[in-house]
């Protein structure tokens, strides 16, 4: 059931994918990236694939039924082997600064004075990712707005696309999983967030094709701005806090 739907109850809460939807993560690591690369090297597809590296550990976690990899150490494993492949070997004192980088990604343009209107409608807003809450606490300090919420996977063993990730809002604050909208920034995010039973907007700002096309996401956008035709002008009921 979409938010703009007669009869449709309004969602309460708005939760964000914070490292592909909220920030620029590609633009904010590239400079840092090509600072400990060859001159010839490009270091912008070595960015891409540190982060395609970084969720793959993130899912080797998940799956081999041990404790839970931090996410700041997931980021350090895949950027080593992401440099080793290109045959770079960083000093301890290089990768902590590049890992350290994660921790101030730059929004999106758009990012703030989108998520203000959205808490001026009514809503509460939280992030709803894979990142560390101490990692994500630092990320947020780079924006303007307050959030209400930080789910983060520490908090829940697991990394997206686990549904006991997608369950801490509900777990955390008491409510309904009608009462959330999740705002994925990728394919499997939005999967993950409709098959744990939320309603999902994608932030498609590449315009790749869906992952699963039997749980298309409700809405799909190319920017967060988008959003702001997409959830009624304001929640009708008290945000869970």
């Amino acid at each position: 059931m979409n938010p703009g739907e007669a009869g449709a109850s309004p969602p309460r809460l708005v939760t964000f994918d914070f490292y592909t939807a909220l920030v620029d993560y590609e633009g904010s690591l590239t400079p840092a990236m090509r600072t400990v690369c060859d001159s010839d090297a490009d270091a912008t597809a070595l960015t891409r694939a540190w982060r395609a590296r970084q969720l793959e550990w993130a899912q080797l976690s998940n799956s081999l039924q041990r404790a839970r990899i931090p996410f700041r150490e997931c980021t350090r494993r895949a950027l080593a082997y992401t440099l080793a492949r290109a045959g770079r070997t960083l000093a301890d004192a290089e990768s902590a600064r590049l890992v350290a980088a994660w921790d101030d990604l730059a929004p999106w343009p758009e990012a703030q004075a989108t998520l203000a209107q959205i808490k001026a409608r009514g809503y509460a807003i939280g992030v709803l990712s894979n990142g560390d809450e101490a990692m994500l606490r630092a990320g947020l300090r780079r924006f303007d707005v307050t959030f209400d919420h930080v789910f983060a996977s520490d908090r829940a063993g697991v990394y997206k696309p686990h549904p006991a990730l997608y369950a801490l809002p509900q777990r955390t604050l008491g409510c309904m999983a009608t009462d959330v909208f999740h705002v994925a920034g990728s394919g499997i995010d939005a999967m993950g967030a409709k098959l744990a039973g939320l309603r999902c907007a994608w932030s498609n700002r590449g315009g790749e094709p869906a992952i699963g096309p039997d749980t298309p996401p409700d809405y799909e956008m190319r920017n967060l701005a988008d959003l702001l035709g997409v959830l009624p002008g304001a929640a009708t009921t008290p945000a869970p806090s």
